[in-house]
């Protein structure tokens, strides 16, 4: 679990304001993203890969975030909005035309020929208490938009090719989109549990705000802020390893143990770690499948 602050940029304009707080000149204003690829960069700067990464719709609505973690060699996937841009076919030129413009994900898959040429097909994702999670999903394969070219800020598409997964759900009628810099011979069941993986990062959350204390408290300044997160942290790994010892000590037969244990929101970030292990530690909503 890692945490930094974010500064936002009215107050890194105020520097006298942010030493009151006891907030460090080098510590500026980043945008959201660019705080995960440095936690991400120092993870993996200790050790530890991913084989996947997946995150919510904060971090995939910047195309930038995908490259990065190209840079890096890190498979992930993750939620994007419904006016995120892509191109099925690359344009045929460089130009302003509207008709070899990006389209919007939610427009594509209603009208392109990629999506509505296809069948849905039916997912389950996994078995809750309530029955199945099942979703309906298509896929294909598109362009990202790079940066602007030059000095004329004409969009261009990306080299190579991203997932692009649409996902309805039967019940609720729910539509999410996700994009994956995955290899194209991935498996859709495999990109979708991952995807989906991020209600343990939800649940933990939810937990340390209601048990540990993290989301009630007040304080002044940034060291302060700090000592919270670490003492929330702790807490939560003192939680987490102790019921996984007290799961591990119940009989197979009883609920919620064992064949099911690692579904408790929490373990995850306890398996293979060493309780001594020193993390570069706000919230990163993002879920690592390892």
């Amino acid at each position: 679990m890692a945490s930094d602050l974010y500064l936002p940029q009215s107050w890194d304009e105020d520097r006298e304001h942010c030493r009151r707080a006891g907030i460090p000149d080098d510590l500026v204003h980043r945008p959201i993203w660019k705080i995960g690829i440095e936690q991400i960069e120092r993870t993996m700067g200790n050790g530890l890969r991913f084989d996947y990464l997946t995150f919510d719709e904060e971090y995939g609505k910047v195309p930038a975030f995908f490259y990065e973690l190209d840079r890096l060699g890190q498979k992930a996937i993750g939620e994007v909005p419904s006016n995120f841009r892509v191109w099925v076919k690359p344009p045929a030129c460089k130009t302003f035309r509207g008709e070899q413009a990006s389209r919007r994900v939610d427009n594509i898959a209603s009208h392109s020929p990629a999506f509505y040429g296809q069948p849905w097909q039916e997912i389950t994702i996994k078995e809750t208490t309530r029955g199945p999670c099942v979703w309906q999903v298509k896929s294909a394969q598109v362009h990202l938009v790079k940066k602007q070219d030059g000095k004329s800020h004409c969009p261009i598409p990306t080299d190579r090719r991203y997932w692009l997964i649409v996902a309805q759900n039967k019940k609720t009628g729910e539509t999410k989109y996700f994009v994956s810099n995955a290899p194209a011979k991935e498996s859709l069941q495999t990109l979708l549990e991952v995807a989906f993986s991020r209600w343990h990062v939800e649940k933990w959350f939810e937990r340390a705000k209601q048990e540990c204390g993290l989301g009630a408290f007040e304080v002044r300044t940034y060291q302060s802020l700090i000592r919270h997160w670490l003492a929330c942290r702790l807490a939560m790994f003192f939680l987490a390893l102790q019921t996984q010892c007290l799961r591990e000590k119940k009989s197979t037969d009883h609920l919620r143990t064992s064949r099911r244990r690692n579904q408790c929101a929490g373990l995850e970030t306890v398996a293979n770690k060493s309780p001594l292990m020193e993390t570069n530690s706000t919230r990163l909503p993002i879920s690592s499948a390892t």
